[in-house]
């Protein structure tokens, strides 16, 4: 078995040349829609976060949407190594092309969420930053480093959600500067159980995955172990084609069961609930939605929306917040809330087809990306 997972087809160089050519245009495309229900998986994920976060500000409880995160970095890891993983190993890709993809494919909406963040950080309350912080900040965010932990703030809280935006970087220059090396089964199953032992001791120290990341200097540096680990295990359920041996999956199966984690509607102890959704749940979820062949309405959609939400609907939340203020409470709160969750969906919509594909599509031409 070992030798079965290790010899994939995925890690054999691929003969430009070679008479298979049709059977990999084939396989690319049966590819991509084999994974068009992840784009509705990713997008689900998007908006639970975004209810997070608006039920932070607006203070309504939520539970267990900060697992969409989680998500997110098993999520990243299965698709950057189905669309990257043998470009990387034969060589037709170099390393520096792969980061500078990256860079193209995140710096458009991370720059559209900084700016944001600073509109927000300044007119809205709810923040209480001053001039000299939202600066240093702004500065932090663009660089993606956590600048916030030196003013007495969260790592970037000009708009937190930049803290995945961090780590998924991260993940992508440790992943691109090591592709093109092959390892033994047991060497990625060895890393795999030492950064589920290192989540495992973390969680229990902070009693919830939620803060990791972004809550103070030593949750920032747990962080690496939190994508570590999920995003590890993507990269392994593409590798090991784990999604290819399930056989064909109903979509509710994946759907239901995400749902499910992110909503879950009872109150159990956060470090063992956390801990096995991540460590066991979430791959499981990636590994059968990506077996799911049906094509979904509006899945891609979805998948598209889901990022610019992601960076845009915590900074729309806060001036929303201050709207709220300025109206006391002459607008009930849940027509407030309802409002401004479809005007992120709306920003987010604009800005996806105004300014991010624009701008990524110049910059793959500026670049030869493409």
């Amino acid at each position: 078995m070992a030798d079965e997972l290790t010899a994939s087809a995925f890690r054999r160089a691929v003969d430009p040349g070679s008479a298979d050519d049709s059977h990999l245009a084939r396989r690319a495309v049966q590819a991509k829609n084999h994974f068009i229900f992840l784009d509705e998986l990713r997008g689900i994920a998007a908006l639970s976060v975004a209810l997070l976060h608006a039920s932070q500000i607006f203070g309504f409880g939520l539970s267990y949407a900060y697992l969409g995160v989680d998500f997110f970095f098993c999520l990243s890891g299965f698709v950057i190594a189905n669309g990257y993983d043998q470009k990387l190993k034969s060589g037709v890709l170099p390393s520096s092309t792969f980061f500078l993809k990256r860079v193209v494919r995140l710096y458009p909406m991370i720059a559209a969420g900084v700016a944001l963040g600073v509109l927000a950080s300044l007119f809205a309350s709810t923040a209480s930053l001053s001039f000299a912080d939202v600066s240093i900040l702004a500065v932090g965010a663009m660089l993606l480093l956590p600048l916030g932990l030196l003013v007495g703030q969260e790592a970037f809280a000009i708009n937190n959600p930049l803290w995945s935006l961090c780590f998924e970087m991260a993940a992508s220059v440790t992943y691109g500067s090591v592709a093109r090396r092959r390892f033994h089964l047991w060497h990625e199953i060895a890393v795999l159980v030492l950064l589920a032992a290192a989540l495992f001791q973390i969680v229990a120290i902070e009693g919830t995955i939620g803060p990791v990341g972004f809550g103070s200097w030593r949750a920032f540096f747990e962080g690496f172990v939190r994508v570590g680990f999920s995003f590890l295990a993507g990269v392994l359920i593409f590798r090991w084609q784990i999604h290819r041996r399930v056989g064909a999956i109903p979509p509710q199966i994946p759907l239901f069961v995400l749902i499910g984690v992110l909503f879950f509607p009872v109150t159990v102890p956060r470090e063992i609930y956390d801990f096995i959704c991540i460590a066991i749940v979430i791959p499981i979820v990636v590994a059968l939605a990506a077996a799911v062949s049906e094509e979904r309405p509006f899945a891609g959609y979805l998948g598209k929306l889901s990022y610019p939400l992601y960076m845009v609907h915590q900074p729309v939340f806060q001036l929303g917040a201050q709207f709220e203020h300025f109206a006391d409470g002459f607008i009930p709160r849940l027509i407030t809330v309802s409002v401004t969750v479809l005007a992120a969906v709306g920003v987010a919509h604009v800005l996806s087809i105004c300014f991010d594909a624009p701008i990524r599509a110049y910059l793959g031409r500026k670049f030869s990306l493409d």
